[in-house]
């Protein structure tokens, strides 16, 4: 979407979202200004003025029962009057990815004269999900950082904002250190029917199971799940700062390859790491979670239909060079509708619902420690050496928690 102006923020907005600092040379892409004939400004002072432009952007989300499109409204607001603040008001809680963020600004120096009239232009900026609080303590070290550096002209006016933003789907919390974590998806809420549809009187269409039974609908909240599979380059990580011994990969290859090798207390143990290092909620998927994002909107055996097809899985009988061999690497083959890579096949996955039977609630359920040893923990997915049958949306395993093989790995799961 793309907008000019300042619009009102409405009333309706009660709580701040969004806020993350971007500045100039570091992340965000800012061009060098043009200035237009009024400019004053001398060539020695430019670089003193560039380095004290931060973004900062802040998205709220509306009250209960607002049923308007989303949008974007833009504000802005001078800090100390050394920093401009642009307000991006959302109305709808996701986040953004935005081409381009446009404005123009009157700078006068610390004696009141003024300096020039310069445009601003940030590009190709993700403004990502975060709490106020968090990051305004992140925004006041680094203006402390600049205010020892910059001889801190001020930024008087600004005017004719233009800028074009779109939901972000996939996103990146970093870690600690400063690199990125698994890459995520957002699910929207919904209901769906869980359990194998195709199942006529006489016969199991769809080779289900009786443990797919009874076919029942359930809601999903909104959350987040793993692009992919998470693979050994993330697991490796994980293990060594940790301390942990790094999983076998069979000979198979590390890198982006699916991590195996892993029982739910090291699936759980990784999550658990993920949240220290990000202060995101994550852990393992419900069964319930898994299987709606899996179908994303589907009833079919797979989410492109009710024919295993040719190379568009790993598995026995799938069609791929893999088949029946080993795991591919993740993403080789087709996305589902909701962005999700590899839920047909290559490894089983760890889910954080204990294992039934039948269905009676346990897998809307989400444990973070086995109850007991003789515990099972639901499996989805399938994997690479099982056949068509096994690898289908409503298949479901289960598997001790300590259990360890070169068919099993996992994914993560975020809430918002």
């Amino acid at each position: 979407m793309e907008r000019s102006g300042f619009p009102e923020t409405p009333s309706r907005v009660k709580m701040l979202k969004y806020f993350q600092l971007f500045r100039e040379w570091s992340g965000a892409d800012f061009q060098k200004p043009n200035f237009n004939k009024e400019t004053t400004m001398k060539k020695e002072n430019n670089r003193k003025v560039f380095g004290l432009w931060l973004l900062v952007a802040i998205l709220t989300i509306p009250q209960a029962g607002n049923a308007e499109p989303p949008e974007i409204m833009v504000d802005t607001m001078i800090m100390d009057g050394r920093f401009v603040i642009f307000y991006l008001t959302n109305l709808e809680d996701k986040d953004f990815e935005c081409r381009y963020i446009y404005v123009k600004a009157t700078v006068k120096d610390r004696s009141g004269h003024l300096v020039g009239r310069r445009n601003i232009i940030v590009q190709n900026v993700t403004l990502a999900a975060g709490t106020l609080e968090s990051q305004m303590e992140a925004g006041k070290e680094m203006i402390k950082r600049f205010e020892n550096q910059f001889d801190q002209p001020r930024i008087v006016t600004i005017s004719d904002a233009k800028y074009s933003c779109q939901p972000q789907k996939f996103f990146q919390d970093r870690l600690k250190d400063g690199s990125k974590g698994p890459e995520m998806v957002w699910i929207p809420a919904g209901t769906f029917r869980m359990g194998d549809m195709n199942v006529t009187v006489t016969s199991f269409q769809g080779g289900g199971f009786d443990n797919e039974k009874p076919i029942h609908r359930v809601s999903v909240s909104r959350f987040a799940m793993g692009k992919y599979e998470v693979t050994f380059a993330e697991y490796d990580k994980f293990a060594q700062a940790t301390g942990r011994k790094k999983p076998d990969d069979e000979g198979w290859g590390r890198a982006n390859r699916p991590v195996i090798h892993v029982s739910w207390h090291d699936a759980t143990a990784y999550a658990e790491w993920i949240v220290t290092q990000t202060g995101k909620q994550y852990r393992l998927p419900s069964e319930a979670e898994w299987e709606y994002a899996a179908r994303a909107g589907t009833e079919t055996k797979y989410w492109w239909g009710n024919d295993i097809g040719s190379n568009k899985a790993n598995c026995d009988g799938c069609g791929s060079r893999l088949d029946d061999k080993q795991t591919a690497p993740v993403g080789s083959f087709a996305a589902n509708p909701f962005g999700i890579y590899d839920t047909v096949g290559n490894v089983w996955e760890w889910t954080c619902s204990e294992y039934d039977n039948k269905y009676k609630g346990k897998e809307q359920q989400c444990l973070i420690k086995s109850p007991s040893k003789s515990s099972h923990f639901v499996l989805r997915g399938g994997s690479w050496d099982f056949d068509a049958g096994r690898v289908r949306s409503a298949d479901r395993d289960g598997g001790q928690p300590t259990v360890r093989l070169r068919l099993v790995g996992f994914r993560l799961a975020r809430l918002p």
